[in-house]
């Protein structure tokens, strides 16, 4: 019998996972929630109550894009498997496992994925890497050989020159600013300038995608912040349930209450560029030594890791970028990257975006499809009878970072 083969994008916001049969992932919301009655929802399955949205509490797996709670993660796990196989349960024994976690994940953590996977699951083939090394995949025809993953997660953004279809872990380099700490800078402007919003996650996150930017001159923008103005009703859970950004041509209900936004649109995101605007306002870490420490900005952290790459492949890399993962959905992110780095490298190379063929969020999971429709995955695989016959480490001396 033929196994099947499941692709599993384990992101801290966000699961996608389907079969390389399908034509698209399955997207599961990576929490547990709970509503203010108590009951407590996984996955997705809150989304059908949107009475209770406000002051709904969410719990996430993942600390910092380090997966450390299997209590919250396996649960999820169970929903996901439910949804990508709704017809007939899921027969890990059947079914060889590609799974993708963060970059230099702690190798204990690491660890104890691979037990939960043999010993929990039982699936019979596995294998795990770094999501950006699959993004090379998800293209028409042969991968680039080298390709620059600038990967904008929830937690944080990660740099990863991809060589030949390998990880440089030379050259990574990482942003610990993602779109969580946005959410969170966002709810403390509000909450000041505004309204509490402090217990209302659905709707800081629907306030920042609907609103915020990158602004192409930063000092200019400040300028003129008065032209960024926009109106956002909030929700009334009668009309709406997540709130809207208000077009001119249309009237709010004449009870509707909304917020003005003026520069928060673009100064919460420049963090990316000056991270001490995260810093001034004590929301990364309490802890002073990281208030003092220096964080480099998206900017730099790309030229050093092009710089710590072999010489006569830099300008290659450059050639080849790709921004992906749904922080990058973030407006004129990626125009104003590659115009910073325009500024900083060498004016003879070529600085290059390359179009994603699917959606930023869900490219690792179609590079996985690809990368099991090419036949390379099966030599990649460690059984479960070599996992238990070497022992726990021995997934992470053929996976981990140790190994390169």
């Amino acid at each position: 019998m033929t196994k099947k083969h499941l692709v599993l994008d384990n992101g801290s916001y966000s699961i996608k996972a389907g079969f390389s049969t399908d034509e698209s992932p399955c997207v599961v919301q990576n929490l547990l929630a709970k509503a203010k009655d108590g009951v407590v929802y996984i996955g997705n399955d809150y989304l059908k109550h949107t009475n209770l949205y406000s002051g709904i509490n969410f719990r996430r797996p993942h600390d910092q894009g380090h997966l450390t709670s299997w209590e919250t993660e396996k649960p999820v796990w169970d929903y996901t498997f439910d949804q990508v196989s709704p017809l007939c349960e899921l027969d890990p024994l059947d079914t060889r496992l590609l799974l993708t976690e963060i970059p230099f994940q702690l190798p204990r953590l690491s660890m104890n994925t691979d037990l939960i996977v043999f010993e929990e699951y039982g699936f019979s083939e596995y294998y795990r890497c770094p999501a950006p090394l699959l993004v090379p995949w998800d293209v028409e025809g042969k991968p680039q050989d080298f390709t620059l993953v600038i990967d904008c997660g929830y937690n944080s953004i990660h740099v990863v020159p991809v060589l030949y279809q390998r990880v440089y872990w030379k050259g990574i380099r990482k942003l610990p600013i993602g779109g969580r700490h946005l959410n969170g800078l966002l709810k403390e402007t509000i909450s000041f300038r505004h309204y509490d919003v402090s217990d209302e996650p659905i709707l800081i996150n629907t306030v920042r995608e609907q609103t915020m930017f990158v602004a192409s001159d930063f000092e200019e923008a400040l300028k003129n912040k008065a032209s960024a103005k926009c109106e956002f009703i909030l929700p009334d859970f009668k009309t709406t349930f997540t709130g809207y950004v208000r077009d001119g041509s249309t009237k709010p209900p004449a009870d509707a209450q909304s917020i003005q936004l003026f520069d928060e649109r673009f100064t919460i995101p420049e963090s990316f560029f000056k991270p001490e605007i995260m810093l001034d306002h004590n929301l990364y870490s309490k802890n002073p030594i990281v208030q003092k420490a220096h964080f480099k900005n998206l900017t730099d952290l790309v030229v050093e890791s092009i710089m710590a790459c072999p010489d006569i492949i830099r300008p290659v890399l450059l050639e080849n970028i790709n921004v992906v993962g749904g922080t990058a959905k973030l407006d004129n992110l990626t125009e104003r990257l590659i115009s910073e780095l325009k500024r900083e490298l060498p004016v003879n190379w070529n600085v290059k975006l390359t179009d994603q063929t699917h959606d930023v969020s869900e490219v690792a999971w179609y590079g996985g499809k690809r990368l099991i429709e090419e036949d390379i995955m099966r030599k990649l695989t460690i059984t479960k009878q070599d996992f238990f016959e070497h022992g726990e480490n021995w997934c992470q001396k053929q996976f981990g970072f140790e190994n390169f």
